[in-house]
């Protein structure tokens, strides 16, 4: 428990620090003017709906929120790289049933970090249109099951780490703010599944996060 909270803290404090070089990284950036690496930096807040593949609850019900500060680097006029550093909420629930209001639901919060390359399509203006890919890795800092109004414990617990894919569109609307619309899914199983039949089917491995995101990124 005590290493889960020390590496809980390294990472805060390692959001902190990206928080706070940002800007001091674009006011350097303005003041040389001339350098070929025009880093840009920022930060990003959005929406979250999710699900968790292999859960029997099924749909896009639970919906959260995600924050966090991001740099990003080019490499050409087309092609760039993005790393961020967010927190994000994820899990599955079921609806409101009608008849007797029961609720169920998995509430995970990460510490995410996001490493995209991105592509410009356009030719005519490749500041405005990107195609993001790239993995994720994050680090589950709380977990737990309300039903009914009423926290439990999520047994078997998921993984403290989890590892995925992220793949989406970002749409510049001004050179400092962006629309994005991102989805995620996990590559190894958060959770394992106890009651595996066929050991050779993947996703019978165990739980998958899955998310779509739509972002606000605004740069400094």
């Amino acid at each position: 428990m005590l290493r889960k909270q020390n590496l809980f803290s390294d990472m805060i404090r390692l959001l902190l620090l990206v928080l706070t070089l940002i800007p001091i990284l674009s006011i350097a950036q303005e003041e040389e003017g001339s350098s070929q690496r025009n880093f840009k930096g920022g930060v990003v807040v959005g929406g979250v709906t999710s699900q968790i593949s292999g859960d029997g609850l099924g749909g896009w019900d639970k919906f959260g929120f995600t924050a966090g500060a991001w740099v990003n680097v080019p490499f050409s006029e087309k092609v760039s790289a993005t790393m961020s550093m967010k927190y994000i909420n994820k899990g599955s629930r079921t609806k409101i049933d009608t008849i007797t209001f029961n609720t169920f639901g998995y509430y995970l919060n990460y510490i995410e970090v996001p490493i995209w390359i991105s592509y410009a399509p356009s030719n005519r203006d490749p500041d405005r249109l990107k195609i993001n890919f790239g993995p994720y890795a994050g680090y589950l800092f709380n977990q737990k099951i309300i039903s009914n109004g009423f926290d439990y414990e999520v047994n078997p617990p998921f993984e403290s780490i989890d590892v995925g894919l992220e793949l989406g569109v970002s749409y510049w609307i001004t050179p400092k703010l962006s629309v994005n619309l991102m989805s995620s899914t996990s590559v190894i199983p958060t959770r394992p599944n106890p009651s595996q039949v066929n050991p050779l089917s993947y996703y019978e491995k165990g739980n998958y996060n899955q998310t779509l995101q739509l972002l606000i990124a605004k740069g400094f």
